[in-house]
């Protein structure tokens, strides 16, 4: 039996991204056994997906320690193919620590670091813009050429559903009706929807009497939501909650509106509608492949920058537009 290792170590929203390759290749490949490294906080992301027979959790703080540790656990598999998905040095280091005989990556223009395609034993170009997803298309076919493409997805178990179906009746939000979710983040992000913006998103719900809830993660921990009503937080650890959330969201038949960050790509591989607005990033690289991605209609020449930190004299202005004003990117990936 082949056996393939993948590996993507961060971010959530890129592991989320990355999907699409253990997808394609248990489609094309059933009988492979496909295994997927990642960084300890996402790997709860992966357990359980269908695509997926073991995950192997790296400690990215613990040094030498941990990358021995997860070479132990990654010989042990006997991996015949590792493919680096992510594309810098910690990745294909970990992909080579495998002991696999093919270590394949994206060539130089697609990587985060391009010198790290050293340590790769064969690499895959591509004249599209690269777009994570694509990547691990592109990857997927390298090693199974008839792999077809599929989209990122994650699934709750019935047990996560109904604990977040609870948590949001706590909130006076009944799940079985439609509401909708807004993402919120550090406005210092350039990547954040401006609070101005989910407030008018906030008042517009309250108009329509159609709950929105405002989502706010372990990083927004001491962070006010920006507008009155229901406020969802998801602690460090607790990332299915939102797989569960963004399933729930779709069964009601409501939508996301959020910012080019890793909780709305998780709403969106759980089957979530979603619009996300980008302003510093182009969609075009990083957009989720199922969600509308929307830009400002009238962008600043600096847009997109694909900065975190806005060097804009008014500020991160690319972003202050309301999504129903916002003009359509495509990502030049098959629709769902």
């Amino acid at each position: 039996m082949t056996t393939a290792l993948l590996v993507r170590l961060s971010a959530m929203g890129d592991v989320v991204q990355g999907l699409g390759a253990a997808a394609a290749l248990r489609a094309a490949r059933p009988d492979w056994r496909i295994v997927w490294a990642t960084q300890t906080g996402f790997a709860p992301l992966l357990h359980g997906h269908p695509a997926i027979d073991r995950v192997v959790a790296f400690d990215r703080r613990g040094g030498v320690r941990a990358l021995l540790a997860v070479r132990a656990e990654l010989r042990a598999e006997r991996c015949d193919v590792a493919l680096d998905l992510q594309g810098n040095w910690k990745s294909a280091l970990v992909a080579l620590l495998s002991g696999a005989r093919d270590v394949v990556g994206m060539a130089a223009p697609w990587r985060q670091e391009p010198r790290s395609r050293w340590l790769l034993r064969r690499t895959v170009a591509c004249a599209a813009t690269p777009h994570p997803a694509r990547a691990a298309w592109e990857l997927a076919k390298a090693i199974v050429p008839d792999a077809p493409y599929r989209q990122p997805q994650l699934r709750a178990t019935a047990d996560e559903l109904a604990r977040e179906r609870a948590a949001l009746a706590a909130l006076g939000v009944a799940a079985a009706r439609p509401f909708d979710v807004v993402v919120v983040t550090d406005p210092a992000d350039a990547r954040a929807l401006r609070p101005e913006v989910v407030a008018a998103l906030a008042a517009a719900a309250v108009a329509s009497k159609r709950p929105l809830v405002q989502v706010l993660g372990p990083a927004e921990s001491a962070l006010a939501p920006p507008a009155p009503g229901p406020v969802l937080r998801h602690a460090a650890g607790e990332v299915r909650r939102l797989v569960a959330l963004g399933a729930l969201v779709a069964a009601a038949g409501g939508e996301v509106v959020g910012p080019d960050q890793g909780a709305a790509h998780v709403l969106a591989a759980a089957g979530a509608r979603c619009r996300l607005l980008f302003g510093a990033q182009d969609p075009r690289r990083t957009a989720p492949p199922a969600a509308v991605a929307l830009v400002h209609p009238n962008p600043p020449a600096c847009a997109p920058c694909r900065r975190t930190v806005c060097s804009h004299p008014a500020g991160p202005v690319c972003m202050a537009f309301a999504p129903a004003a916002g003009a359509c990117v495509g990502v030049g990936l098959p629709a769902p």
